[in-house]
Formats: structure tokens, C-alpha cells, sequence
């Protein structure tokens, strides 16, 4: 009787353990940050995309290992510069926005499908991808996909992977809005009006130019973390849709 309450015991100490454990990896939520780095960006303003989001995700993302950030940047062909970093430590953190930083502007083409591609890979080839809470996916982009069909395909290829959610900046006026909203959001159709219904849509931002992608980056980190934007972001956000739609008015 005592060996078998000892038995019970143990296996008792054991699933508590289990249990104490698994939260620590459960609630990992992978962030995807794919980035135009195409001709139509150009240099000055790559570096204004870059340094935009690397001051963001050093300003919102923690180090207490709840989040795990890849980054790929597509111009002819796609690169994975940030390979699924765990940040768990300030170490941790530094490493990616300055990989971020160190991503050199190449232009060429817009190989769009490129990027879904190489990010589905960073994403389901982390050691977390089956205990990940959510995946979520963010694109920017200036400009019109190489392919609509094959970036559709790499599109859906990274949905039925299992990614949970896609939301885009589209910069400036040159982009492919209709194919963007209605083609690569997920799940369908693109949120475009605050307050945003995430994570059960992918949303939508328009923004002016790279400068204001810095504000709606902060912005949408701020949202898929569950923070309340400042409202000097969202004021700055506001004015950078305001502009926007001048520049749409004056190109008619």
C-alpha cells in the first residue's frame, strides 16, 4: 500500500511538473516580418524601413521569451535574415535588430512569392512551431508582385502550414491594392478600418511613404501584442493615412 501511495505520488509530482513546465513554451508566439526591398523602395528609404522596425520590436517586443521574430527581405530573389530568434534575453533581442539593420538594399524585381516562401520555412522549421501559441505574419510592400499566381500559391502554401494570420503595410501608391486586400490577408478578407478585427482577420494598412511605415509598424506590433497604442502613434498613424489619401487625390 505505502509503495503504491509513493507510485501515485511520484506520477502525481510528475504531471505537476509537466504542467509547471509546458506554459513556458505553449504561449510562444511567432512573429513574420517580410520586407520589400526592391528597386521602387530605394536605399534612403530601405534604411528608413529598417531602422523603423528594428526600433520597434526593441522599444515593443519583450525579453521574457514570449515571442520568437523571423524576418526575410525580397527583391528579385528572397533572404532569411532573422531565422526564428527566440528573444529571451536582451542578447537575444540586440542580435535581431541588428541583423534588421544590417540588411543591405539590393532592388531588382519584386519576387513576393519568394519571401511567403522563405518565411513559411523560418517559421515551421522552429524547434516551436508545434507548441507556438499563434503565428503571425506581416508584409510590406511598395510595388506589384513579379506574380500574382505564384505568389498566391506561396500565399496559400504558408496558410495551409498553419500560419494563423497575414496582415500588410502597403507604401505609397504604386501598389496592387485589390490583389493585396483580397488575394494574401488571411483569414479573408483584409480589415482595413481601426479598430482592427485581429486575429480573426488579416489586416490592412495604406501608408504614405517609408517614414510613415515606422509609425504603423509600432503601431500593428503594438495591436498584435496586445498593447494599447500611444496616442501620439496613433495620431502620427492618422495623419500618415491623411497624407495618403492628398497624394491618391493629387496622382488622379
Amino acid at each position: 500500500m505505502i509503495s503504491r501511495i509513493k507510485s501515485l505520488a511520484a506520477a502525481a509530482g510528475l504531471a505537476l511538473a509537466l504542467g509547471a513546465a509546458a506554459p513556458a513554451q505553449a504561449n510562444v508566439i511567432q512573429l513574420g516580418f517580410i520586407l520589400d526591398r526592391s528597386g521602387s523602395i530605394g536605399s534612403g528609404n530601405w534604411s528608413t524601413i529598417t531602422t523603423g522596425l528594428a526600433n520597434a520590436i526593441n522599444t515593443l517586443i519583450p525579453i521574457d521569451g514570449t515571442y520568437e521574430i523571423s524576418v526575410v527581405s525580397f527583391a528579385s530573389s528572397a533572404s532569411t535574415n532573422v531565422n526564428h530568434v527566440l528573444v529571451d534575453s536582451a542578447a537575444a533581442k540586440t542580435s535581431v535588430t541588428s541583423a534588421i539593420t544590417g540588411i543591405a538594399f539590393t532592388g531588382g524585381s519584386t519576387n513576393m512569392a519568394a519571401g511567403f516562401t522563405n518565411m513559411t520555412a523560418a517559421l515551421t522549421t522552429s524547434p516551436l512551431t508545434n507548441l507556438s501559441g499563434q503565428s503571425y505574419v506581416n508584409l510590406a510592400t511598395d510595388g506589384v508582385a513579379d506574380s500574382d499566381s505564384a505568389t498566391l500559391a506561396a500565399r496559400n502554401a504558408m496558410t495551409a502550414a498553419g500560419i494563423d494570420n497575414i496582415s500588410i503595410e502597403a507604401i505609397g501608391s504604386g501598389v496592387d491594392a485589390a490583389f493585396l486586400q483580397n488575394s494574401l490577408c488571411f483569414p479573408q478578407a483584409c480589415d482595413t478600418s481601426s479598430p482592427y478585427n485581429f486575429p480573426s482577420q488579416g489586416f490592412y494598412i495604406a501608408v504614405a511613404n517609408a517614414g510613415a511605415y515606422a509609425a504603423a509598424i509600432s503601431n500593428k506590433i503594438q495591436i498584435v501584442t496586445g498593447q494599447v497604442p500611444e496616442p501620439g502613434t496613433m495620431l502620427l498613424l492618422g495623419a500618415s493615412l491623411l497624407g495618403f489619401g492628398f497624394a491618391r487625390r493629387r496622382k488622379v
